[in-house]
């Protein structure tokens, strides 16, 4: 089978599986539940749009000015506007093309910056490091502010799963772990040489790879200071989010943490989180006693805006990028 077909088929069913999420998130809506969506968005408070894509674009100006800090140890000193616009059109590709975007920006900054394109992948990868590492103490952060209420939830799956099952699935539960692990130790070997297996080991490198090269960096305080700047505006523009409308204006911090925490899975899940992010988002939302409907459309504004951001910055971007270093050209 030719690699056209292949991505012709992972593609389809990428976005097979995003409408099957969204299908999944509204199918139980009635018609009462989208009248109560409508008057509450009509409700809603327009004037925090505007804090709100200002955070999201200097998140993505941060994310340009920290992604030249890694490029700084290999002699590489693009200027801060290419960067950014080769940011903003990797985000708007990878909305179509999953995982394509790191390509993208990586092609756009080596033409106009005449910077070899090879060079700024281990960038990618040690940027994604970073962001991995981010997001797993965030997840921690997360836990350890609402220990009582990830209990609670922990147990609520926990009982779902052995009523789905009609009674104690302990014991068999710790059989099947104790014989997997046992086919474990027998073939690891064997199982070290799958695919899978070694895809997974070069994952690992990759983030090892990455977090090790932090050591070369110069200017390691503006990597620090950026790659917090970011986390804390994606946090800042959810809470920004609860306050638009009325039925989740009393939600905080802690909301927020669980929001951008499994949130963030959704936009790793899907192309530009499509489905996924809302699902996740409505699910996590309903936990602080917010009512369903409402939480689903909260999930939904939270999604948009940022999406909205993308889609458009993205465009204008590719439309200046081209027409601004033109014009650089011609001056000199």
């Amino acid at each position: 089978m030719s690699k056209k077909i292949i991505s012709l088929i992972t593609y389809l069913l990428t976005f097979g599986l995003c409408a099957f999420l969204i299908w999944l998130s509204l199918k139980d809506l009635t018609h009462e539940d989208i009248e109560k969506i409508k008057f509450s968005i009509s409700k809603s408070n327009y004037i925090l749009i505007i804090p709100i894509v200002a955070m999201g674009l200097l998140s993505h100006w941060s994310r340009a000015v920290r992604w030249k800090y890694l490029m700084e140890p290999l002699d590489m000193f693009p200027s801060t506007r290419n960067t950014f616009f080769a940011v903003m059109i990797g985000y708007l590709a990878n909305m179509f093309l999953p995982r394509f975007g790191e390509v993208i920006k990586c092609t756009i900054l080596s033409r106009y910056e005449k910077i070899p394109a090879d060079k700024l992948v281990g960038t990618i990868i040690t940027e994604r490091a970073f962001d991995i590492i981010c997001l797993l103490l965030i997840f921690l952060i997360t836990i350890l502010v609402q220990v009582d209420l990830a209990g609670d939830y922990l147990a609520s799956l926990i009982a779902k799963y052995n009523a789905v099952k009609g009674g104690d699935t302990n014991h068999i539960a710790l059989i099947v772990f104790g014989s997997l692990m046992l086919l474990f130790l027998l073939f690891r070997k064997k199982i070290g040489q799958l695919t899978f297996m070694i895809k997974l080991r070069e994952i690992f490198q990759n983030i090892l790879k990455g977090v090790l090269s932090f050591r070369n960096m110069k200017n390691k305080k503006g990597f620090i200071f950026h790659t917090l700047l970011i986390w804390s505006l994606y946090l800042g523009m959810i809470l920004l989010g609860f306050q638009s409308i009325q039925e989740t204006s009393m939600l905080g911090y802690k909301t927020g943490l669980s929001v951008l925490s499994f949130g963030s899975l959704g936009m790793i899940a899907t192309p530009g989180g499509m489905g996924a992010y809302t699902l996740l988002v409505d699910e996590i939302v309903s936990l602080y006693g917010i009512e369903k409907v409402m939480s689903l459309a909260i999930s939904w504004i939270i999604w948009l805006v940022p999406t909205i951001i993308i889609l458009l910055g993205g465009s204008v971007s590719l439309l200046l990028l081209p027409f601004l270093n033109n014009r650089k050209k011609n001056a000199l």
